[in-house]
């Protein structure tokens, strides 16, 4: 049967990002933008590789084999092939669950649900390199330009991650399906509405479905539009609009549509948003913290005996999302402020990346229940909106010495590339140091290469 014909307003603002997007092309790239990309590809391999050790990876990696499901695309590091849209949700899953992935001041920086998408769909069509690429770049701008319209939306409770994602995983796996632009706006327009998430889920297995479920949501609505499917085709346009619903037009953060379109085809979002590598396995809010105290025990040459108490000052908004002060399993000790710090009077200061004190072992060890005891958390007063506000670190030494370092945001804090690739292999040991190796040649060579080799070198 014929799809059905659909009148699409040709110059609204979803007709007119769907035409960039679809348009975009692998030589309007700069090597810049294509290097960021391919750095964080290759750590998003690392943390889908590294997250089976978790239980609930192992949850949902067993739910996904015994589905039985047509063998279309990759579980990364699992040895099986699932359909495409359950495999996008276990691998976006497995990409967050040792809360590792890429993060910065805007929805829109986590750059789980393009990688992902992109890499499961492309794994399923065979892409190329450089069609990956252009893929990924194409859905970050979607779901950095969301971010910036709609920031207000995470104030009131929803996740970041799961609000953009849906668009991003959409444009990325739309691309890569060879979607043109009224398909991409019927594709966005059964995508968006699937978004929303809680920071609520923080401290549980639901935390994985920030990732997972945003990122099946944008596949499979990517693959509805490809066979004809119509939903709202102007979904960010007029009233009750994504951002209307989910920022709002009141509160300190209104919806900002503006920003949908400002200076689009200019800078894309990924060189300006300030991304960053995570090198600490848990919530971003709990990072300046434990950046803080490494940092006392690196310039002082301390030891961990040489602390007898670290005050930890942070604002609402870290209190908010990561306010476990005794966690009892992992998923709890990922969103402790007060867990990370007490990992480092344990282990001191840690190999990177820092995922020790994060699993359920940690969380109930009787060393690290004892050093929990050797740090606080006080709570700054004020407005409880997301913001990497400045965290203060306060460590009183054995010797009476009291010691302060302030830490703001960390997202331009750099590492160089050989570090990052260093960390990638950290993550990557299960798959043995030569593959590990091949890996690397191919990400970082990979407008020469097919997402299909990358996905098998992880079988």
């Amino acid at each position: 049967m014929a799809a059905p014909v659909v009148d699409v307003e040709r110059n609204t603002i979803t007709r007119r990002i769907s035409e960039y997007l679809v348009g975009l092309r692998y030589d309007d790239l700069s090597d810049d933008v294509t290097d960021i990309v391919k750095i964080f590809t290759l750590e998003a391999i690392g943390h889908m590789v590294l997250a089976h050790a978790q239980p609930v990876s192992r949850m949902l990696v067993g739910y996904a084999r015994e589905l039985g499901a047509t063998q279309e695309a990759q579980i990364f590091g699992g040895g099986f092939k699932t359909s495409v849209a359950e495999a996008a949700y276990v691998n976006g899953s497995l990409a967050h669950a040792d809360e590792l992935e890429s993060y910065g001041t805007v929805p829109g920086s986590g750059l789980v649900p393009p990688l992902v998408a992109g890499l499961t769909v492309g794994d399923f069509t065979n892409a190329s390199g450089r069609e990956y690429l252009t893929a990924v770049v194409a859905g970050i701008e979607m779901q950095g330009r969301l971010g910036l319209s709609g920031i207000g939306a995470c104030d009131r409770g929803f996740m970041g991650i799961s609000l953009v994602g849906p668009a991003a995983a959409a444009v990325t796996g739309g691309r890569l399906l060879g979607l043109g632009a009224d398909q991409l706006q019927n594709a966005l327009g059964a995508a968006l509405p699937l978004g929303n998430g809680s920071i609520r889920g923080c401290g549980s297995m639901a935390h994985v479905h920030e990732a997972g479920v945003p990122i099946r949501s944008g596949v499979f609505s990517a693959q509805l539009a490809g066979r004809g499917f119509t939903s709202c085709a102007d979904f960010l346009d007029g009233a009750h609009s994504w951002g209307m619903q989910y920022a709002g037009v009141d509160g300190a953060r209104p919806y900002d549509e503006s920003k949908l379109l400002e200076g689009l085809g200019e800078r894309l979002f990924v060189q300006t948003a300030g991304i960053a590598p995570k090198r600490y396995g848990s919530c971003g809010l709990t990072h300046q913290t434990i950046h803080g105290t490494i940092e006392l025990m690196r310039e002082n040459d301390l030891r961990p005996d040489d602390i007898a108490h670290v005050e930890l000052i942070v604002p609402p908004w870290a209190d908010r999302v990561a306010p476990f002060r005794e966690p009892v399993s992992g998923e709890q000790a990922k969103f402790s402020i007060r867990q990370g710090v007490a990992g480092l009077l344990v282990g001191g200061i840690p190999e990177l990346p820092y995922t020790h004190a994060f699993d359920d072992r940690a969380a109930r060890d009787p060393r690290y229940v004892e050093a929990r005891k050797r740090v606080t958390v006080t709570v700054t007063e004020g407005e409880s909106v997301r913001a990497f506000a400045d965290q203060t670190v306060k460590a009183t030494l054995t010797d009476g010495r009291v010691l302060t370092k302030v830490v703001g945001s960390l997202e331009d804090t750099g590492y160089t590339l050989d570090e990052r690739i260093a960390m990638f292999k950290n993550t990557a040991q299960r798959l043995g140091g030569a593959k590990a190796e091949r890996i690397v040649d191919v990400v970082m060579d990979l407008e020469n290469h097919t997402i299909g080799e990358i996905a098998a070198l992880t079988d």
